[in-house]
């Protein structure tokens, strides 16, 4: 356990590092999040490094160098914090009308964004070699979208409020859902019938009723005269909404885009926005892009070996998890009358991988669906993934969104 002030030095690094990597990146005509990622990557490898606890003398004095991980419990709860932050604010940024007009759209995407990858994934597998059970797993992987990389790409060039953004926004949501409910059918852990119960429910009370009352809620924060009533009882939403999905099963990630949507309709969420952005992208969002990038090289140097053993293969499942999300989700949108211009930029939307590809690899090696050697391998294979999907994807957001006009 570190301490508050190892955590300190830890965030205050990470902060430094995420805005100047970000400026760089900006700089040279790419996404700040890029840089963030790669700031994440940087500071990973120092903690290897210099940051490890060793002890340096100079000129006879001694100093204790403080160990710091970026992958300790402490920052990752504030990374966590980060992600659900992004999506209240990506919440708060879409309008439910524009989010209704491409309901079609949305559910295309995220079909043809699953059929597609699982088929795809699962033939790569059984044509390398693997069971069908172990080739069933890596088809899974390649099913959930990690919306968060896309969601703060487009932000930064301002194409969130597009048909094409709104439509990888509710693909994403829909993708999750259908993820979890095929996990839970291959694994096991819960009935599936008993997931998409919980699902369901959820949706019923915290949309369908949230709508009705969310007025009224936010309404409280006029008859609280302290400064700042009103922000205090929506982060309280947030958090809120963040819990009961993740209860619910469904990811706290859909908890807090939700909230922000609910939100974000009523007049009153003027008064927040400015105040949400600013405590979320001036603290916590950069935090969840420089985790991401320190677990990417951690995890490669503690299994390196695993990496180089599976080269190929990892070569051949991550070009079949780019272009399986982009064909899938592109044929979707295609068939839902998007323009084809759309359905690549759609399609390129939902390629990252990053928690729910975890924690299907997590889930399947804790019930033994893989074991050994093969479930070293396929969750090194995971980390590749989430690595090359990460970073590749704010790249050709960039170049297919670049003569897009937002609507705001």
């Amino acid at each position: 356990m570190i301490t508050v002030y190892d955590l300190a030095l830890l965030i205050a690094l990470a902060l430094i590092c995420a805005r100047v990597f970000g400026y760089i990146f900006t700089k040279i005509k790419l996404p700040s999040v890029i840089g963030e990622i790669l700031a994440g990557v940087f500071l990973g490898a120092v903690s290897l490094t210099i940051f490890n606890g060793q002890t340096l003398s100079l000129f006879g004095f001694s100093w204790s160098v403080p160990e710091l991980s970026y992958l300790s419990v402490e920052f990752d709860f504030l990374a966590e914090i980060g992600i659900l932050f992004l999506m209240f604010i990506s919440g708060l940024s879409t309008s439910i009308n524009q989010l209704k007009s491409m309901g079609k759209t949305s559910t295309m995407v995220a079909l043809g964004g699953v059929i597609v990858p699982l088929g795809m994934g699962f033939s790569t597998g059984i044509l390398f070699g693997f069971g069908y059970q172990e080739s069933l797993i890596i088809g899974l992987i390649l099913v959930a979208t990690s919306v968060g990389v896309t969601v703060r790409t487009l932000m930064d060039i301002h194409k969130l409020d597009t048909d094409a953004g709104s439509a990888i926004l509710g693909g994403a949501v829909i993708d999750d859902v259908l993820g979890i409910l095929l996990l839970a059918f291959v694994v096991g852990s819960d009935p599936f019938l008993y997931v998409g119960f919980k699902i369901v429910l959820f949706f019923i009370l915290f949309v369908y009723f949230g709508l009705k009352i969310i007025d009224k809620i936010l309404g409280l924060g006029e008859y609280i005269h302290l400064p700042k009533a009103f922000l205090s009882i929506s982060l309280s939403l947030f958090l809120l909404f963040s819990f009961f999905a993740d209860r619910f099963g469904v990811s706290g990630i859909i908890g807090a885009f939700i909230a922000g949507l609910l939100i974000g309709q009523s007049i009153k969420s003027r008064k927040i926005v400015d105040d949400v952005q600013t405590l979320g992208y001036g603290f916590f969002v950069p935090l969840f892009f420089i985790w991401i990038g320190a677990k990417l090289i951690i995890g490669i140097v503690d299994d390196f070996a695993s990496f180089t053993s599976i080269a190929f293969f990892a070569f051949i499942i991550i070009l079949v998890a780019i272009v399986g999300k982009i064909i899938g989700c592109g044929i979707g949108a295609r068939l839902s009358g998007s323009s084809f211009k759309e359905s690549v930029q759609i399609g390129i939307g939902m390629i990252p991988r990053m928690e729910l590809a975890l924690i299907i690899i997590s889930t399947a090696i804790s019930k033994e669906l893989i074991v050994g050697i093969v479930a070293n391998q396929l969750l090194a294979i995971s980390v590749l993934i989430t690595v090359c999907t990460t970073l590749i994807t704010p790249i050709l957001i960039n170049i297919t969104f670049k003569d897009v006009p937002s609507k705001s």
